[in-house]
This record gives structure tokens, sequence and C-alpha cells, in this order.
């Protein structure tokens, strides 16, 4: 089959031809778009040869009404949401706008890292972002809140998000989180360190400065872990799983935190638990 459009050819009386493309040729641009972009190409020409009153005629032009906003680049903020915190809307001019303000206001969003608007004339606003990237949630005082690798704290939109969750963090006396870019720095070495450890992580429990336990999905694991050295605690662990034979018997946690070994704490006895149980029940 030929790729090419086919042409269509009928005879005339006095022997020549008429060649005629098929129906399906796309219809021509409306006049009020084909007026616009005349406009725009004709107005942007006189900025480049330097026309002062060029601007203005942009600004006052009823051909750039603002028709719509895009979002680009969201990805847990909803594209309303962003919208509205810019301040704008459509049915303006489009190169009225305050393209700096809004930038300003959308830039005082935590969890925008940068912002860059620009128009697409004739009618298009764009509004290009990047969020900041959450690798767990943080129990604060006020709720859950997301944190980035740079150690900065962000609230998050109503999503569902498969992270572990950071607690023990007690905030001073002027509501500060103490050590939170060390924490930001152990969670991001955790999560690159091993991506089958990283998804069996369900909390990361901080217990004093530079230590945390993690609790791994499932078994209830305790994993004692310090901030530095990450990597070498988690080659540990996986060497001390494949030796281990007894892994379901009874195991409370594994302490990593110290040089090439790992301190393994055992629970009390099923048996034990019961007797105790039973004992206190009588009396």
């Amino acid at each position: 089959m030929p790729r090419h459009t086919p042409i269509f050819s009928t005879s005339l009386q006095n022997g020549g031809t008429v060649f005629r493309t098929p129906a399906t040729t796309k219809r021509p641009p409306s006049q009020k778009s084909l007026m616009r972009w005349m406009a725009t190409l004709a107005l942007l020409g006189l900025l480049v040869v330097g026309i002062q009153n060029a601007y203005p005629s942009l600004v006052h032009s009823e051909l750039f009404l603002m028709e719509k906003i895009d979002v680009d680049g969201n990805r847990l903020l909803p594209e309303e949401e962003v919208v509205a915190w810019s301040a704008l809307s459509v049915g303006g001019n489009l190169f009225a706008c305050d393209l700096a303000s809004a930038t300003e206001r959308l830039q005082a969003q935590p969890i925008i890292e940068r912002v860059l608007l620009r128009r697409e004339p004739p009618e298009t606003l764009v509004i290009s972002l990047k969020e900041r990237e959450p690798i767990a949630l943080v129990k604060t005082s006020d709720g859950l809140q997301g944190i980035c690798r740079n150690g900065l704290l962000f609230p998050l939109p109503q999503v569902s998000l498969d992270l572990p969750v950071v607690t023990g963090l007690q905030a001073d006396s002027n509501g500060v989180l103490p050590g939170v870019q060390k924490l930001a720095r152990f969670v991001h070495d955790l999560k690159v360190a091993d991506a089958a450890f990283w998804r069996d992580v369900s909390e990361i429990q901080v217990r004093s400065p530079g230590v945390a336990t993690v609790y791994l999905v499932g078994d209830h694991l305790e994993v004692r872990m310090a901030f530095a050295h990450v990597d070498r605690q988690v080659q540990n662990f996986r060497a001390y799983m494949r030796a281990a034979t007894q892994r379901s018997l009874g195991l409370a946690y594994l302490d990593l935190r110290y040089l090439d070994q790992v301190v393994v704490g055992k629970r009390a006895p099923v048996e034990a638990q019961l007797v105790s149980i039973e004992v206190r029940s009588k009396h």
C-alpha cells in the first residue's frame, strides 16, 4: 500500500485533467485563529525591530485573551490547586498578567522546588514546575509531613504514598526538629543501599541522635542502625540473614551498629509467656 496521500484526477472536455485531493483534507484554520497568528507575528516583529509601542499593543489587544492555563510537571499536586496558588485566571490579556508575582506566590509553597511561567500566544499560559520528592513521612505536631533528601519538611496533598513513617523526633522550645538533615541523609542512604531492604521498611524510629530502630514489614523485626555507614550495615544484615537457619524462631532485634558484626536479641519463649499469663490469671 502506498504511504502517500492518493490524488484523484478528472478528465476535462478539452483533454486536460484536473487533480483533486481526497475529501478528507484538513479544514482551513478559522478566521479568528488566523487573525491571532497574523497579529502575533506582526507584533512580535515590531518587538524585534525595536518599535516602542509594540508591547502596549500586545497588552491591550483583544486578540490575546488568556483562554486556558496548563500545568506541567505536577505529580502530587492537583492542577486546580497550582492555578489557585498562582492567583491567575482566564479571561484577561495574556501579556498583561503579572508573571513575576505569580512566580513568587508559587515558589512560596514548600512542596514546589522550582517553577517557570511562560506565555504561549495567542491564548495559553503554561506553569511548569518541579515538586520536591518525599523520601519518607515524618510524624510532627502538625501531622505527617514529607521530607526530601535535603532535609526540608513540607506539607503534602491528600494523596496515598507508600513511604516509611519516621517517628521519635522531638521539637525543641522553638518548635524546630533538630537533626533533620542527618536524618534525611540516613533515609536517603537507606533507600539507595538496597532496594529490596528498603521496600520492607515500614517505620524508622529515632532513638537518640544518630541512632534509629528500623521496623520491617511482616515479621515486626527491629533493626537497630546508626546513621553512618548505612551500606555496610545493610550488607551485614544480608550476610546474617543468609547464614541464619532459624530466623523465624524468636528473633527480637538485630543490632547492626558494630563493625562487621551483628548483635542478635531473642524473644522470650512462647511457653514462658503463657505460664506468666496463667499465673497472673489465678490471683
